[in-house]
């Protein structure tokens, strides 16, 4: 039997090139090199339009990627009719409920456990797609830890006051009693985030030596060059624009990508065998979530302040606040990928 490598040598040149933008890296290498060729030669142009990665993300990959849970709860545990799926997504809405509860009484101190979150959220889905979580778990954490901090440890220190202004605007407009809030000091956010730069680097570099050593050495290479090109994008572009392309260019599409290459997920009806058909089916699956979200959305808007793109970025930043941490409890039990191209 043909491995998958020499189906992909024997499969053509065309056939070859579409397995190629079918990966993993393709997209997101394209979005992070298009962020940071901007950011390098008109920063003022991140600075401008900071807002919009998370604006276009409200609708691609972004929020539809996590709107999907509903269905993909409903189809891991097998339940059809509505009222089961409700039922089985009440610990779901729970933890969103505790999450927001919390965002109203200490919106500073959520917003760093929120961060926290994110590093780890973020580089435990970039080692899934990229397979490093099966070259062993001192590979797989060096790898998870490295790519987080290596992009939000690394906004912080660079622009800390307008990376955590977002945050301030969220406490302003929903702290319970604004006295009693505790906020953290810019400047010693910004020596941790240098710590964070530092511990971020260090542990890319071990991931990659651990994957090096053991015959992963092309895979490792292109794991330093993507690290490279996050930490780049971070310390050049704003800080919501550098997230945001992050967000909607690596993040949420590596876990569309997953889902639609998940049979148990999409099906039925049966598969398309196109990977785009698929991820547009993603897209639909998730409506039943995406519709109340958007609701949501309308009144958080009006409390952050006039209708603006900024404000509906921010207004999406609140909701990630509130639904990361279930999202990512959701996703641990996630199968693996068992159609093509992320067998």
């Amino acid at each position: 039997m043909l491995s998958r490598r020499e189906s992909f040598e024997r499969a053509g040149p065309l056939n070859s090139a579409r397995a190629l933008w079918s990966g993993p890296r393709a997209l997101p290498w394209a979005m992070l090199m298009i962020g940071c060729a901007v950011g390098i030669i008109a920063p003022e142009i991140t600075k401008r339009f900071a807002a919009w990665p998370f604006v276009f993300a409200l609708l691609i990959f972004g929020m539809p990627h996590g709107a999907a849970d509903w269905m993909v709860r409903a189809r891991l545990t097998g339940k059809k009719l509505f009222t089961r799926q409700l039922a089985g997504f009440a610990g779901y809405f729970g933890l969103m409920l505790a999450c927001l509860l919390f965002l109203l009484w200490q919106p500073g101190v959520f917003a760093l456990l929120f961060l926290g979150l994110t590093i780890f959220h973020f580089g435990m889905a970039d080692a899934t797609a990229l397979r490093i979580d099966r070259d062993g778990a001192f590979a797989c954490w060096s790898f998870v830890f490295g790519r987080g901090l290596l992009l939000l440890a690394v906004v912080f220190a660079m622009h800390p006051v307008s990376a955590w202004a977002p945050f301030a605007q969220i406490a302003e407009a929903f702290a319970w009693k604004p006295k009693t809030t505790w906020m953290p000091d810019i400047m010693h956010l910004q020596k941790l985030s240098w710590l964070g730069v530092i511990a971020g680097a260090g542990f890319a570099m071990v991931s990659a030596i651990v994957r090096w050593r053991g015959g992963r050495a092309r895979r490792a290479s292109f794991d330093l060059i993507e690290h490279a090109l996050v930490a780049t994008l971070a310390v050049f572009a704003d800080p919501l624009f550098a997230v945001g392309m992050f967000f909607l260019g690596v993040h949420a599409y590596r876990h569309t990508r997953r889902l639609a290459c998940t049979r148990k997920v999409i099906e039925p009806p049966a598969a398309p065998a196109s990977l785009v058909r698929r991820l547009v089916r993603v897209h639909g699956i998730s409506l039943p979530l995406m519709v109340p979200t958007v609701l949501c959305l309308i009144p958080i808007c009006c409390l952050l302040g006039p209708f603006n793109a900024h404000t509906l970025a921010v207004a999406g930043i609140v909701f990630y606040m509130i639904t990361t941490l279930p999202h990512h409890l959701l996703g641990l039990q996630l199968p693996r990928p068992d159609l093509a191209p992320a067998l």
